[in-house]
């Protein structure tokens, strides 16, 4: 057992490292936390204001992502009668196509503040009592090309004459944030993959082909209360480190950093010249 997966499933059987994977000792402020949380959890009514250190509550190696084949067909006869039948069914896979490294369920603390407050009223106006002119000072001439847009209405003339009403919703201020309000808990669950090389193209096309097998056979709600959910899992890939003193010409830890980071991965380095 001397391979780079081997050496990493024996390093992660002790859950000190695997907190080190996913809170490394000069990540004081949580960042690589807070952007796999981000991955998986677009927030639209709430903002992150501070994260605490994961729960792990379950790890495994080695996790296949099986994804069933569809087959669709159909039957159709014209004579002596007309007929037509169609048909959906599935065939299990039988050679997991994707495998997840090391897969983790999580719990992560968070204080967030919300970014709205309820609604407090609904107001109107009846487009046919402005003039166009008046129209144009108070909501711009954006404001007037969408309405024509939403409405299908040609021009402001054609506006009035159907009688358009323009409603406006007032939400009350939202609340201050509150440090010592309870952080939420929300559940993660991160798919490691290992990566013995720095071979970015083969690297990118696991973590998306794998991302996109398990979103597929992964049910989850569209959305959660306080915004939209993006995937089924937070993906974090992890290479070996580069030596101290690499050539000029490689690629840098930063590099694939951002290369995996424009397209939602996070990457990690692991040095296990010392395991």
């Amino acid at each position: 057992m001397n391979g780079f997966a081997d050496r990493l499933m024996i390093r992660y059987q002790d859950p000190v490292k695997v907190d080190e994977l996913l809170v490394p000792l000069e990540d004081a402020g949580m960042t690589r936390v807070r952007t796999l949380l981000a991955a998986v959890y677009e927030p639209g009514v709430l903002e992150v204001r501070s994260t605490g250190a994961p729960l792990v509550t379950a790890r495994h190696f080695q996790v296949p992502i099986t994804v069933p084949l569809t087959v669709r067909g159909s039957w159709e006869k014209v004579l002596p009668a007309a007929e037509r039948a169609r048909t959906d069914f599935e065939i299990p896979s039988t050679t997991p196509a994707h495998w997840i490294d090391l897969a983790l369920d999580m719990f992560v603390p968070t204080q967030v503040a919300p970014t709205s407050g309820a609604l407090e009223a609904i107001g109107s106006e009846a487009v046919a009592r402005l003039t166009e002119d008046d129209f144009l000072a108070k909501f711009g001439r954006t404001g007037l090309d969408e309405l024509l847009r939403l409405t299908g209405a040609a021009d402001f003339g054609e506006l009035q004459a159907n009688s358009a009403r323009l409603y406006e919703l007032r939400y009350a201020e939202p609340a201050p944030f509150d440090p010592a309000a309870p952080a939420r808990r929300f559940r993660l669950r991160v798919s490691v993959l290992f990566f013995a090389d720095f071979d970015l193209a083969a690297a990118l096309r696991r973590l998306v082909s794998s991302r996109h097998a398990l979103d597929q056979v992964s049910a989850r709600p569209d959305a959660y209360d306080g915004g939209e959910l993006l995937a089924a899992s937070a993906w974090l890939a992890v290479f070996p480190a580069p030596p101290q003193t690499p050539d000029p010409a490689s690629v840098t830890e930063e590099q694939v950093s951002d290369v995996l980071a424009a397209e939602g991965f996070v990457a990690a380095f692991e040095d296990l010249s010392t395991q």
